[in-house]
């Protein structure tokens, strides 16, 4: 009796162990392919828009000119062709509020197996869409984040301040972002620290600001930073300007790539991983996530990533109004038909 009534016991503990599996498997299945927050919601290509085609030969004055498609490489990791991410590091330790102080755009190239990343200066002035109604028609790229964030209330639609900066690139520029990622100071901090720190070499002397005046910071030289001392570099931009401090992110993501692709990196990739997906505004799903460590273990981070910044005589530092605050700002210029032309050669090439 005592064998039947353990027989019972078992076949109900399998049962019950079956089901909590198929609910676990179900419930990935179902998250998998769900972005973690709200996904942007901006035009769609069309379908010519992706096709890389080229004219050959007969007659020009056919209506139909022969088209020759141009021979694609299969993508890896079960990854689309190409993906594009709008990048924003906030300068806040929450999501509330911000301003976007570090803004990249990135194309993920599935096919080549590289990655480029290009820098956009957060002082340039922009045509800021949709917050008419709220007397804001332009401003720096970097307040377009801080007009979308959740506590400003200004913004309908997905993403918070992603979202609106990432419309604002896309009215003013044409780059239209697949998947934003955006980094509050606090997240900055945490994955610098979980990664064990970064190694940098600094061409000169770096400073940062105590009570209005230049203070040394780090003597030029070579160093081991962990998640404070890597932010403070990251944002200061004492006697160098944005241009200046762009350098300096580059440096910090050069070494961010070391120690990501480093036995320490790999090591530290599930910690990584559960705060991308807990700590920091993304609208990347589980299986972009998994494609793109995925690409990583195959990238030689010398070879395959490419750091790239705007020309600095295509902007000009000047003195505009700016109406929203009332003020005379600081802000850089630029031809807009030019940055998108630049941008428009950065993703094709």
């Amino acid at each position: 009796m005592e064998d039947k009534k353990q027989k019972l016991l078992r076949n109900i503990i399998l049962g019950l162990a079956g089901f909590t599996v198929l609910i676990g498997i179900g419930y990935l299945l179902f998250t998998w392919n769900q972005p973690i927050n709200s996904p942007l919601d901006l035009p769609t290509n069309s379908p010519e828009d992706n096709i890389i085609a080229t004219t050959s030969g007969g007659d020009t004055d056919s209506q139909e000119p022969e088209i020759t498609l141009t021979p694609t490489m299969e993508p890896v990791c079960g990854a689309p062709p190409s993906l594009n991410l709008l990048v924003s590091g906030v300068a806040s330790n929450d999501y509330l509020y911000g301003l976007a102080d570090a803004i990249r755009i990135v194309r993920v190239d599935f096919q080549t197996k590289q990655i480029s990343i290009l820098a956009l200066p957060r002082d340039i002035w922009v045509d800021i869409p949709g917050l008419e109604s709220r007397g804001i028609e332009v401003g720096k790229l970097n307040q377009a984040y801080f007009y979308g964030s959740e506590g400003m209330g200004y913004y309908s639609g997905s993403g918070f301040g992603s979202g609106l900066l990432a419309e604002t690139v896309y009215e003013n520029f044409g780059f239209r972002a697949d998947r934003y990622l955006a980094v509050n100071l606090n997240s900055f901090r945490n994955i610098i620290d979980t990664l064990g720190g970064i190694d940098v070499y600094l061409a000169n002397d770096v400073y940062k600001k105590e009570y209005e005046e230049p203070v040394l910071f780090l003597k030029a030289g070579s160093y081991h930073l962990n998640g404070k001392q890597t932010e403070l570099l990251a944002r200061h931009r004492i006697n160098i300007g944005d241009l200046g401090r762009i350098n300096h992110q580059t440096i910090i993501l050069k070494a961010l790539a070391v120690q990501f692709l480093s036995p320490t990196g790999i090591a530290a990739l599930p910690s990584l991983i559960d705060q991308l997906k807990s700590n920091v505004q993304t609208d990347l799903s589980p299986a972009d996530i998994s494609q793109l460590v995925c690409l990583a273990g195959m990238l030689d981070h010398e070879q395959d990533i490419r750091y790239l910044s705007l020309p600095e005589d295509s902007m000009t530092e000047q003195m505009v109004f700016d109406p929203a605050r009332g003020i005379n700002t600081a802000a850089l210029v630029v031809d807009k038909d030019i940055i998108t032309q630049l941008i428009t050669e950065f993703l094709i090439e």
